[in-house]
């Protein structure tokens, strides 16, 4: 029997030579797993682009410096494969490769406007002759309009905010949830517009967009207020410049108080006649205005009040129920449609590449002018 001495290195040797079997056999199977060299690495599937075409466009809704009120516009929450906005947080395309949404069908939309509209609660008499705010406020309920436009002198005598709350809030304000104004110069007959301001709570000009259309709300009141003028270098004629270059939208609507072109009571508004050139150098569509307690449609107008094919198309619109303004010039150049009779609101249906108006007369009117146009 051999001594312990002996076995134990024996017993070693063979554990030893056991050892290096066992790693040299996984070695073996490792190094065949391994990829050569020369073996290209596997390709990672990519994802499609996206091209305009293919993604659909978050809306506009950044407020302009002076249009803080254009908070009413809201920017849709993008879904996965959209491309962010300005200011909106990048959104991780979908991990699986896919076709994207596809866009939107195009938007339509309508309108109601009118303006000259709401009796002083002093005089607030004499309906349906005169002061018939209600019965156009209740064409307004009938038409369930996407938006209301005001086109100024919302509310006599002088606008202040106890008339605004008696007469033009029980009327016409039940839709202040979609309404965007425009100010007047009976406004302005309270100090600094007090009334109008904090009754509808927007700046003296603004913008938003309003489906596949830009829309722009001006003063026209330009030596009151402190606004400055609505000449050359204004500060409204400078922020208007921008605004439309920063939307260049096919289809642009602009509205005010004052017409640029009338025949009626107060004549054309020769201080907007800056701002009409720079609204006809930008094919702005259409311009809405009041003042004039009467309705007139002009086909589209250059610069200088020409008939051109690539002018901008005024209504005036200013017969929300005041009183009724008789003409006192023959109609102007370019003046097709016309009538001093009737109240009444103008219904519009805005569509990505064009437009249809009607005039809807108030209960006992019958007097309408309605047609289409193609944006330009």
């Amino acid at each position: 029997m051999a001594a312990p001495s002996q076995v134990r290195p024996a017993i070693f040797a063979a554990k030893l030579a056991a050892l290096g079997l066992v790693m040299a056999t996984v070695w073996s199977c490792s190094s065949a797993t391994q990829p050569q060299s020369s073996r290209a690495p596997a390709a990672t599937p990519s994802l499609p682009s996206a091209t305009a075409s293919q993604v659909p466009t978050i809306p506009d809704a950044t407020p302009t410096p002076l249009a803080s009120a254009t908070a009413k516009a809201t920017v849709t929450t993008p879904k996965p494969g959209f491309i962010p906005g300005p200011g909106m947080a990048p959104v991780p395309l979908p991990r699986t490769p896919g076709p994207l949404p596809p866009a939107p069908d195009p938007t339509t939309v309508t309108i109601v406007a009118a303006g000259d509209i709401a009796c002083d609660p002093a005089t607030n008499i004499n309906q349906p002759a005169d002061c018939d705010q209600a019965a156009t406020a209740n064409q307004i309920g009938q038409l369930a309009p996407t938006a209301v436009l005001t086109l100024g002198d919302n509310q006599y005598e002088q606008g202040t905010l106890s008339a605004y709350q008696s007469v033009f809030g029980s009327t016409w304000g039940r839709y202040l949830s979609i309404m965007y104004p425009a100010i007047g110069n009976h406004e302005y007959l309270t100090h600094g517009a007090a009334g109008y301001f904090t009754y509808f709570g927007f700046p003296p000009y603004y913008s938003f967009n309003l489906g596949d259309w830009h829309m722009v709300s001006l003063d026209s009141e330009c030596s009151a207020g402190g606004l400055g003028g609505c000449g050359r270098g204004s500060a409204q004629e400078k922020w208007l410049l921008a605004d439309l270059a920063a939307h260049p939208s096919l289809c642009t609507l602009v509205y005010w108080h004052e017409p640029r072109w009338s025949s009626g009571e107060h004549g054309d508004a020769s201080q907007m006649t800056t701002i009409w050139a720079d609204l006809v150098a930008a094919h702005v569509d259409v311009v809405l205005t009041g003042h004039n307690h009467d309705y007139e449609r002009f086909v589209p107008l250059d610069a200088n009040g020409t008939p051109s094919a690539n002018g901008t198309t005024e209504f005036v619109v200013g017969t929300g129920g005041k009183n009724h303004y008789g003409f006192v010039a023959a109609p102007l150049t370019g003046e097709v449609v016309r009538n001093d009779k009737s109240f009444g609101v103008i219904q519009m249906s805005l569509g990505p590449t064009g437009y249809s108006w009607k005039f809807v007369p108030a209960p006992g009117y019958t007097f309408t002018d309605s047609g289409s146009a193609s944006c330009h």
